[in-house]
């Protein structure tokens, strides 16, 4: 697949994504996590059950290992985040979320042993200040959405990377349908150990909130990348990510007119640059730089 398209797939989950942020928040506002993740993770099943039955034939011990070593963080990072958007608003807890633009390349180097190039180091402190002057409330203080929110981009970040780990076994689409039911597992483990639990909402946006997030951020946004990462590295994939809180702030102000201050436009507009530093390549900038070095002295000579 060519590398601009997988990436361009991936950016339209991460779009259904932060438009997700949305609807969630107001499902989870009145009812619990734990029930509004279980029918999400469960309908999502159902479908890449049905979608992909022919890839689940081909499972082995190998596909569960992988999708058990993946489930595990992605479970977490979307109950942490789900959690968090209790108590936040939908801008914060997207741009805390796109901390794992920095987590990535860290928990690469200290788990993985790998290099990671310099451009993304500096990206990454771009986007770092500018997550920092969004979540700037009453001080330096952060409230307890956006602790849960902070823990959630730990557990996404580990996530990727196991993702990343094993872009390249076989069948993917039956990794991503196990990881689903593992996620529903442990979302109905969680809501029997919650005391009266409400496991039949009769509100529209209860329901209108689990079957978006199911459809378009679970089942789309997850086989998407599941597939891409073969094609795109971890940090793409986490730069990806930066653009979902574009979305969510945007729809949060068109959806649920959501009040948007300096500090998110000024921390937005950083990631943005964050993006766009991360796109340059060590090899152009330096062809760059020559050219223009190349130039100046051939001015210089034509003066002489």
């Amino acid at each position: 697949m060519n590398k601009n398209l997988a990436f361009g797939l991936l950016l339209l989950g991460m779009a259904f994504m932060g438009v997700a942020f949305v609807f969630v928040k107001d499902a989870v506002t009145s009812y619990s996590p734990f029930v509004f993740l279980f029918y999400r993770f469960l309908i999502s099943t159902v479908i890449l059950s049905v979608i992909f039955s022919k890839n689940l034939k081909q499972i082995n011990i190998r596909t569960f290992e992988a999708s058990f070593l993946c489930g595990i963080p992605l479970f977490f990072s979307i109950f942490f985040q789900t959690i968090g958007l209790r108590y936040t608003s939908v801008a914060n807890s997207a741009f805390i979320t796109g901390m794992v633009v920095l987590l990535i390349p860290i928990f690469k180097l200290i788990f993985y042993k790998k290099k990671v190039k310099f451009i993304i180091w500096i990206s990454c402190l771009v986007a770092a200040i500018g997550l920092f002057i969004i979540t700037l409330k009453n001080g330096l203080q952060l409230n307890i959405g956006d602790t849960w929110t902070f823990a959630c981009a730990i557990a996404l970040a580990f996530y990727v990377l196991q993702t990343g780990k094993f872009a390249e076994s076989p069948n993917p689409m039956a990794r991503v349908t196990i990881i689903m039911a593992i996620c529903t597992i442990g979302s109905l483990f969680g809501e029997m150990m919650t005391v009266d639990a409400e496991w039949f909402p009769l509100d529209f946006n209860f329901w209108k909130g689990v079957i978006f997030s199911a459809i378009f951020g679970t089942v789309y946004m997850y086989s998407v990348q599941n597939y891409v990462q073969r094609f795109i590295s971890e940090e793409k994939v986490a730069l990806a990510y930066l653009t979902e809180p574009i979305f969510a702030t945007v729809s949060a102000v068109i959806l649920i007119d959501e009040k948007v201050n300096i500090n998110t436009f000024l921390g937005g507009g950083l990631i943005l640059l964050a993006m766009f530093l991360s796109e340059l390549r060590t090899a152009n900038l330096k062809r760059f730089l020559n050219s223009t070095k190349t130039v100046k002295s051939s001015s210089n000579s034509s003066k002489i």
